[in-house]
């Protein structure tokens, strides 16, 4: 069979990341859901600790960030402002600093292909039900790996948005 990945978060949450912490950008985020229910496609719950700790992002000042974040939303994509290693150097750079990323797969959450009307009262319950339940598998799934992958954690995983 064929998979398809959907990095929910996108954009909006590179300009967010920091080394050490999991906000993900994930509450108002349903068009995954709305694309599992018009295919009938699972939902897998994924989470990869360590995706933040390869680069130091520099746009700690909220100021930068909300100019970041205007810049997005008229171009389309983000320009995040970070700082890697370098070739010979492991100080300053735009290579990926070494270390250690672990994806954790989850059990999947069956979805039935919907067959109905997308405007309908029971199409968006069944929409929040779905977003829901994945964020439920999604935490359960940072909670049963944190303290195994994520020992240098600042912080909890935290939905925004």
């Amino acid at each position: 069979g064929d998979s398809a990945l959907l990095v929910v978060g996108g954009a909006e949450e590179s300009l967010d990341a920091s080394p050490g912490t999991f906000d993900l950008i994930l509450k108002k985020r349903k068009g995954f859901i709305r694309i599992a229910l018009e295919t009938g496609a699972h939902l897998v719950p994924a989470f990869s600790f360590g995706e933040n700790d390869v680069y130091q992002n520099l746009c700690h000042d909220p100021a930068t960030r909300d100019r970041l974040k205007w810049i997005q939303a008229k171009l389309g994509f983000a320009i995040p402002l970070f700082m890697g290693r370098g070739i010979f150097n492991y100080h300053f750079g735009l290579l990926p600093h070494r270390r250690q990323i672990t994806t954790v797969i989850g059990d999947p959450i069956p979805v039935q292909k919907w067959e109905g009307s997308t405007t309908s009262d029971e199409y968006r319950a069944r929409v929040d039900e779905l977003h829901q339940q994945y964020m439920e598998a999604l935490q359960e799934l940072y909670d049963r790996n944190k303290d195994i992958h994520a020992l240098s954690r600042c912080a909890n995983m935290k939905f925004k948005q």
